[in-house]
C-alpha cells in the first residue's frame, strides 16, 4: 500500500523525469502520457485532477502514485498605482508568501518568492527579519506563475528569483522549479529570462557552475570592503568576498558568459562613499560586470532611502570602473512591493515609502524593469 508521504506531488516532479516516474508506477505509454501531463500541469494551469484530462481508470492508477491539486490558497492582492500588482498565497503549512508581477513595456516580470521568510538576515531586507519559516516545493514555486497568469490574463515573459528567501538556500526546489517554467512542451519562459539571485552561498555558486546550469545568475554584493558587508549581510561572514569574488570569478570563466551582474543596494552613509568605489575597483579586478544600483526602499530599520541627488552623485563616481551601470528602479515601491519590501507590511507597516529621504518614485528617465 503506498501511503500518502510515498506519493509525490505531480507538481514537484522536475518534467524531465516525469515518464520514467509513470513507468516505475506501473503506467503505460509514459512518454504520451508525460507530455499530457506537462503541457496540463504547466501549460494550460490545471489545479485539480479532473482538468488533467485523464480517462476514470488512468486517473485512478495516478492516484495511487501521486498526489495532485492546489497548494496554495490566494490571500489577498494589492495593485500600485504603476500597475503593479503584489499577490499573497498562504501555504498548506500557514505560512504566507508573496510575489510581484510588473508590467514593462512589452514585458510581464513576475518576481517569485522560495521560501517563507529567509534565514540570510540582510539587515536592509523586510523579508530577513522574519527569519526562515519554510522552504517551498518546486510545486508552491510554479503555482503562483500559474494563478497568476489566471489572474492578470497575460502571460509571464520574465521569472526572477528575487522575492521572498535565497533561492540557493533552496536550491533542488528552485532548480526543479527553472526548469518546469523552461519546459519546451508546456508554455516555457527563455532560460535568458529566468534569473536566479544570490545574497553569496559560495558552494552553491560552484554547484551551480560545476552543473552548467543555463539560467541567469545575478550576485547581491552590497558592499566590497568585508567589514561593511558582514554588518548588512551576516552570510558574508560565513563566506567571505575574497572566496566570493573567486567563485564569481570561476561561474564567468567556465559559463562563458560576457558580464556578470552584480546587484547593489545604496545606502546613505553606509556604502555610497568614495572608499567603497574604490573597493570595488580594487576587489572586483578582472571580471566583467555590470553593476545594478537599486537605491534602498523603505522598509523599517536603521536606514533611510537616498535622495536622487545622492544616487546621482554616486553613479558619477562608479564611472572610473568603466563598467556599465544601470540604476533600478523598483515598480510598486510606495506600496511595499519593491525590491527587499516583501513582507514589509508584517514587519513594519510604512505609511508613505516615498517621503523618505526625499526619493523619488521613479528617477527622471530611469526605469528598468
Amino acid at each position: 500500500m503506498v501511503t500518502f508521504v510515498d506519493r509525490p506531488h505531480l507538481r514537484d516532479l522536475p518534467v524531465s523525469a516525469l515518464p520514467d516516474r509513470l513507468r516505475a508506477a506501473g503506467i503505460a505509454m509514459p512518454g504520451p502520457l508525460a507530455r499530457q501531463l506537462t503541457w496540463r500541469i504547466h501549460g494550460t494551469g490545471a489545479l485539480d485532477w479532473d482538468e488533467l484530462g485523464l480517462g476514470r481508470l488512468r486517473q485512478t492508477m495516478l492516484r495511487a502514485h501521486f498526489r495532485f491539486g492546489a497548494q496554495l490558497a490566494p490571500e489577498s492582492v494589492r495593485e500600485a498605482a504603476d500597475g503593479t500588482r503584489k499577490f499573497a498565497f498562504r501555504l498548506a503549512t500557514g505560512e504566507v508568501i508573496e510575489a510581484v508581477f510588473i508590467r514593462n513595456r512589452s514585458n510581464r516580470t513576475l518576481c517569485l518568492s522560495s521560501q517563507a521568510g529567509c534565514a540570510m538576515g540582510c539587515t536592509f531586507c523586510a523579508t530577513g527579519a522574519l527569519g526562515l519559516l519554510r522552504q517551498m516545493t518546486p510545486g508552491e514555486i510554479t503555482e503562483a506563475r500559474v494563478r497568476i497568469e489566471a489572474v492578470t490574463r497575460e502571460r509571464v515573459t520574465d521569472v526572477v528569483f528575487m522575492g521572498m528567501g535565497e533561492p540557493l538556500h533552496n536550491y533542488d526546489a528552485v532548480m526543479i522549479a527553472c526548469e518546469n517554467l523552461n519546459c519546451t512542451d508546456a508554455a516555457p519562459i527563455s532560460r535568458k529570462r529566468l534569473t536566479v539571485s544570490t545574497s553569496g552561498l559560495t558552494p552553491a555558486i560552484r554547484r551551480f557552475t560545476d552543473e552548467s546550469r543555463p539560467w541567469r545568475l545575478h550576485l547581491s554584493l552590497h558592499s566590497a570592503i568585508q567589514e561593511v558587508r558582514e554588518r548588512i549581510m551576516p552570510i558574508a561572514r560565513l563566506h567571505p568576498l575574497p572566496e566570493l569574488i573567486e567563485v564569481m570569478r570561476a561561474f564567468q570563466a567556465r559559463s562563458g558568459r560576457k558580464w556578470v551582474t552584480l546587484q547593489y543596494v545604496t545606502l546613505p552613509g553606509v556604502n555610497m562613499d568614495d572608499a567603497h568605489v574604490d573597493a570595488l575597483q580594487r576587489e572586483l579586478r578582472g571580471l566583467r560586470y555590470i553593476l545594478n544600483v537599486i537605491p534602498w526602499n523603505e522598509a523599517g530599520g536603521a536606514f533611510r532611502s537616498p535622495t536622487w541627488a545622492e544616487v546621482k552623485e554616486f553613479t558619477t563616481r562608479l564611472r572610473r570602473l568603466k563598467c556599465p551601470v544601470k540604476v533600478r528602479y523598483s515598480a510598486g515601491k510606495r506600496e511595499g512591493m519593491g525590491c527587499g519590501q516583501l513582507s514589509a507590511e508584517t514587519v513594519a507597516a510604512t505609511q508613505d515609502r516615498s517621503a523618505a529621504g526625499g526619493h523619488m518614485l521613479a528617477p527622471p528617465g530611469v526605469f528598468t524593469g
